[in-house]
């Protein structure tokens, strides 16, 4: 208990920022804003992946796995909200992982949370690098990753994210304005003779890698319970998931069916950077370059936030002292220029040495995403609410954690095969 308390709080403090509230928490949610809040938290980069994932899979696959996606999103949702109601107390998923496991289901919860945190920093820096090649119409990796890194080290040392709301809108904006021009060139100026296959079947490793993807492009249940906690009433937030990933998945489907229709199996990996060199392509990665850049700063505030409050508790209880960290504004310049720069440096060193975004999607959804969707999710409503459920619902929890896990370590040995694959021809 006393390595996991450290983590809890910080965690908490880094995610209140994120979620679009102040650090005392004196606002709360209304239905509509928890709606677009689910939104902006999930409707993200997997957006661009969907032609591609489409092309790897073949029209059935991929429509059949998203229209699942959906139904379990709801249903994660859900169970979600039920444990969330069954820890009267809980600020944070750790909460209902310690009351249905202890320590270790705090830990199981932080350390994924954790993880995906790093792994994120690492996605959106080479999503960020490769807008800005496509937008400035330069090949040069790592000139383009280098400017990433020095605009992200600058907009970084702005520790609290209210002061930079502006430039997060201003991200989501510009995404749904590239996805306008993206459309809009796919369905006027179609491939001659692209091909469509109701199934595809090529690489095994490559359609699991396209499955992740679809998985990545719904990940967002490590953040429900602090939305949740955020809203007037949590008792409507299964309704709002009902309605977001609707929304959602119309968006997922549109732009899958036309950029796969549109470009047929040749489809370029991230769509967007397949519509040529023209004003208007090159505009489009200009603006998801702001996304990119937007959702690396929310990422990079809270994984620096939550090193610098972990090492600040430890030195604290080394020294049987009392730790002042309550917020990112706590923290000294110096410390938090340096963490930052750390977690940049890494962040650019391997998204520069492995520039195969799908492929890192992959890794890091079989670790994280499709563990904190629904493995843990299962596993604590069997151990919290086992005797609430009906038959038939604890018979799907319990086949669902070995088979998400049987699936966690597929997925993570198909992403390691296409990784090594990439690293052999240089692309996906």
């Amino acid at each position: 208990m006393g390595s996991s308390a450290p983590q809890a709080d910080s965690v908490n403090e880094a995610e209140v920022p994120l979620l679009g509230l102040d650090d005392k928490r004196t606002s709360r949610a209304s239905w509509p804003v928890t709606v677009a809040m689910l939104l902006s938290l999930q409707l993200g980069w997997g957006l661009w992946l969907m032609p591609a994932d489409f092309a790897r899979l073949g029209w059935i696959p991929a429509t059949a796995i998203l229209v699942a996606l959906m139904l379990a999103t709801i249903y994660s949702g859900l169970l979600l909200l039920r444990l969330y109601q069954a820890v009267p107390n809980a600020v944070l998923f750790g909460d209902i992982g310690e009351a249905a496991a202890g320590s270790k289901g705090r830990s199981l919860v932080y350390w994924t949370v954790y993880s995906l945190d790093a792994t994120r920093c690492i996605i959106l820096h080479l999503a960020a690098t490769q807008s800005l090649q496509h937008a400035a119409d330069n090949s040069d990796c790592l000139l383009c990753g280098a400017i990433v890194a020095v605009i992200a080290l600058v907009l970084g040392q702005v520790k609290s994210l209210a002061e930079i709301s502006w430039f997060l809108s201003l991200g989501t904006a510009a995404q749904l304005f590239a996805l306008i021009i993206v459309a809009v060139k796919l369905i006027v100026v179609p491939l001659h003779g692209a091909k469509t296959e109701l199934v595809h079947t090529g690489e095994a490793a490559v359609s699991i890698v396209a499955v992740m993807n679809l998985i990545f492009a719904y990940g967002g249940q490590f953040a429900y319970v602090e939305i949740m906690n955020s809203m007037k009433k949590p008792a409507q937030f299964t309704s709002a998931v009902a309605l977001a990933t609707p929304i959602m998945s119309g968006a997922y489907l549109c732009l899958g069916m036309i950029g796969y229709w549109s470009r047929g199996r040749g489809v370029e990996e991230i769509i967007i950077f397949g519509t040529g060199m023209d004003v208007w392509s090159r505009v489009a990665a200009g603006a998801i370059l702001f996304q990119a850049l937007a959702q690396y700063l929310v990422n990079l505030n809270v994984w620096t936030h939550n090193v610098l409050t972990i090492l600040a508790r430890r030195k604290a209880l080394q020294s049987s002292s009392h730790c002042n960290v309550q917020c990112a504004g706590d923290h000294k310049r110096l410390p938090w220029l340096l963490a930052s720069a750390c977690i940049i440096a890494y962040s650019f060193g391997i998204s520069v040495s492995l520039p195969f975004f799908s492929t890192l999607v992959g890794l890091v959804t079989s670790v994280t995403y499709l563990t904190c969707a629904y493995t843990i999710p299962c596993w604590f409503t069997l151990r919290l609410l086992g005797s609430q459920i009906s038959k038939a619902e604890y018979a799907l929890c319990w086949a669902a954690v070995p088979l998400t896990i049987a699936f966690s370590c597929l997925g993570f040995g198909a992403s390691v095969l296409a990784l090594i694959n990439n690293l052999g021809v240089g692309e996906l």
